[in-house]
């Protein structure tokens, strides 16, 4: 196979499993793709309180929500002075189809307050395993009797106008609705209360053999107080699960709705205590998508999240996200080295420049290397007529150059100037190393040589900054390095271009413009 070919097969590979590893990754664990994006997060506070009995033990078992398919829990606490606490289950240990909190103490008195919290955010649709609903104990008119007939009549007619599970609820929602039909007039004669109604419309599911169960969600809202918990019936078919409530067949939005309890028993079980109330607070507020996504991923312990840069101390994470920019600096001096055509002073030089410039921000970078390197130019210039070896001569300039570095940032320290801040032991080095360089290429070429690789260097570096500084490209390749991979595709691409730079296009458009005007 010849080599242009196999060139051409690695840039293929390496762009696509860069391009889809990036978006597997944002698919999969939901990290935004821009760093500004920001998601809902939901804090909702249930409150407890109630009168404990004098030298009584007090426990108190409240249930919790679990995680839904679009909506992921962030963090839960429990709050309460001088009582024990014992957390839910996590998913992976829980071996129930419940989800309690348990408060206990061996002596109270008086009126107590206990305090459950829990964030809540939105995700994209994310499978999760639905346990089977726990066996309905169907109350005793609806096996036999009128209302069992009733119940019967209704269901076969929602059945004869339905051909899913889906249409079936909605139907037998639509039939209920209808206060004219003598089969809806005698279940709902006894059933006025919404818990009622919606306990009626269980009931008739799991008549009818379909896999539900009762519920009690709380809507999330911009911000409330004292709100309370609502009724529905959770309808789970194929793996999906639907909620339906009583007096709408259309079923309800899942994102904004959370489960709080799944059938069951009594929200709260009360031993030790008496007159027991709870009420519900929300409050929405908006937090960036990266920490909302992390901190979700570290709760799960995710694989995906431990192999990230993320899962890192925060020196290195610093350390890694300047690193992770050196080859897009890399790619800017291929494209303006080969593409366009600029001299530069080595290589790599404008890259260390732009690693220094982020040190020391721009403008007091580019300030500071004028200052070094005209210094640092001019000593070696005197250093010259002493006649001394280049070694030693180069080596008198890096220790002029550390110098003035050394006074930069005593005197700017003195008086508090901006530039002194931004000297540090990084840009230092690569700035001795400049002038070192520098003074290599003067000896060989010239100072004419000098200036022109050096503006060329600096041009270079300026827009390597640009690129390296990049807010959003920076968030990119910290959280995504295997776009990484595309960078280098795009480098070996540029790499096989052997036609003429920018430079040379201009240089010799005078000349084809004399060919052009030759008579003929």
């Amino acid at each position: 196979m010849k080599s242009a070919i196999q060139l051409r097969i690695l840039i293929a590979t390496l762009a696509v499993i860069g391009l889809a590893s990036t978006l597997y990754r944002h698919f999969q664990t939901g990290y935004p793709l821009t760093p500004d994006q920001k998601l809902p997060v939901w804090t909702i506070e249930a409150k407890l309180t109630f009168t404990a009995e004098p030298d009584t033990p007090v426990r108190v078992r409240f249930a919790v929500p679990d995680e839904q398919p679009r909506l992921g829990i962030l963090e839960e606490s429990g709050a309460s002075p001088n009582f024990g606490f014992t957390p839910p289950p996590t998913a992976e240990d829980a071996s129930s189809f419940f989800r309690y909190v348990t408060w206990s103490k061996q002596q109270a008195e008086g009126k107590q307050e206990l305090f459950y919290r829990i964030d809540i955010y939105q995700r994209p649709e994310t499978p999760i395993p639905l346990l089977p609903s726990p066996p309905v104990e169907l109350p005793a008119d609806l096996q036999e009797g009128p209302q069992a007939v009733a119940a019967d009549e209704i269901i076969a007619l929602a059945r004869q106008y339905s051909a899913d599970t889906e249409s079936f609820v909605s139907q037998l929602l639509t039939i209920l609705k209808d206060s004219n039909n003598q089969n809806v007039q005698a279940l709902l004669a006894n059933r006025k209360k919404p818990l009622e109604e919606n306990q009626l419309l269980h009931q008739l599911l799991a008549k009818a053999g379909l896999d539900a169960h009762f519920i009690r969600y709380i809507p999330l809202e911009k911000s409330a107080s004292n709100i309370s918990l609502q009724h529905a019936v959770a309808v789970i078919d194929n793996g999906k699960m639907q909620l339906f409530a009583f007096g709408s067949p259309h079923p309800l939005d899942t994102s904004k709705a959370l489960i709080w309890q799944r059938g069951g028993p009594a929200l709260v079980e009360l031993s030790g205590g008496r007159n027991g109330r709870i009420s519900f607070s929300t409050i929405e507020q908006f937090l960036p998508a990266e920490l909302v996504q992390e901190t979700a991923a570290r709760r799960k312990q995710e694989t995906l999240t431990d192999l990230s840069l993320s899962s890192l101390s925060i020196e290195q994470q610093n350390a890694y996200r300047l690193l992770l920019m050196i080859p897009f600096g890399a790619l800017v001096v291929v494209i303006m080295r080969n593409i366009v055509g600029i001299k530069t002073s080595g290589t790599f030089m404008p890259i260390l420049l732009a690693m220094s410039f982020l040190k020391t921000d721009l403008l007091p970078g580019l300030l500071l290397f004028t200052i070094v390197v005209s210094v640092g130019l001019i000593v070696r210039s005197y250093l010259s007529k002493l006649d001394l070896l280049l070694v030693p001569r180069i080596s008198a300039v890096v220790v002029v150059v550390i110098g003035i570095m050394v006074g930069f940032g005593i005197i700017g320290s003195k008086f508090n100037l901006v530039i002194a801040q931004s000297v540090t032991l990084f840009p230092t080095i690569i700035l001795a190393w400049t002038v070192e360089r520098l003074s290599i290429l003067w000896e060989e070429d010239g100072a004419g040589e000098v200036a022109k690789q050096t503006s060329g260097s600096l041009l270079v570096a300026v827009l390597a900054y640009l690129v390296m500084g990049n807010p959003t490209l920076r968030y990119q390749v910290f959280i995504f390095p295997e776009l990484l991979l595309v960078v280098l595709a795009v480098i070996l691409a540029l790499g096989q271009y052997a036609g003429y730079r920018l430079s040379e296009l201009v240089r010799f458009a005078p000349l084809v413009k004399s060919q052009d005007n030759a008579p003929r």
